[in-house]
């Protein structure tokens, strides 16, 4: 007996490939669901060397006036030493700050500290004598006054940066965007992790994470259409 095959006409082919694509896309979303929810944790050790590097590297070469930036870890606080031309002066200050929370994922890359010391003027100069003697004792008449540092507040007077302010404050607590001066190639490398917490050790920071599955072996968007035009072996 003959036996002839059956060609399959254009409506039943392209039922069969809403099928396919159907299927697909459902096992797409399925899997981009299923890798969000996994929760594994690893711990990353960063040296104060490395954070001082870094600081030098993304953020005193793009802040004009900051001269030197430079930090001392130890135990669940920091030391954050400062030279910088602000406002026509010439100034060296250090401040004790406690590393409150801390976000680095791909929608957002912020710091939060909390001051815990009155800031140190280890050098003042400005061209005129007079005005490092007014600058000292406005310092000491903002203390007085208002019953807190002034650093947030001049902090937050400089000059804004790609759109924003270098800092945002609110009493105590400091609020830093650190994305803005990350290379593109470290924000792509961002999207693969969740940083969620950090703590302060002697010499370096304990950085809890989480990976990013989703990113790290994802298909792409899942709603997007496996088979496109493209794949059209008739298309001229």
């Amino acid at each position: 007996m003959n036996t002839q095959s059956t060609p399959i006409n254009d409506h039943a082919f392209a039922n069969l490939l809403n099928s396919w694509q159907n299927n697909l896309n459902t096992l797409k979303h399925n899997y981009a669901t299923a890798t969000n929810n996994l929760t594994d944790e690893f711990l990353i050790t960063v040296s104060e060397q490395q954070i001082n590097d870094a600081l030098a590297q993304f953020v005193v070469k793009n802040v004009g006036l900051l001269l030197d930036l430079k930090l001392q870890l130890s135990d669940n606080s920091m030391r954050l030493y400062c030279t910088a031309n602000f406002l026509g002066l010439y100034l060296s200050v250090y401040a004790d700050f406690r590393l409150v929370q801390i976000r680095a994922d791909k929608y957002i890359q912020q710091v939060v500290f909390e001051q815990i010391s009155d800031t140190q003027i280890v050098d003042l100069y400005a061209k005129k004598w007079y005005k490092s003697f007014a600058i000292k004792h406005a310092i000491k008449l903002y203390r007085t006054l208002l019953k807190k540092d002034p650093l947030p507040f001049l902090l937050s007077l400089s000059p804004k940066l790609k759109g924003k302010p270098f800092i945002e404050y609110k009493g105590n607590f400091i609020y830093l965007e650190i994305g803005r001066w990350f290379p593109e190639s470290i924000k792509n490398k961002i999207k693969k992790i969740q940083i969620t917490h950090a703590q302060t050790l002697p010499e370096q920071l304990l950085i809890k994470a989480q990976p990013n599955f989703g990113e790290i072996l994802s298909f792409g968007d899942p709603n997007a259409n496996i088979i496109t035009e493209k794949d059209n072996p008739n298309k001229t």
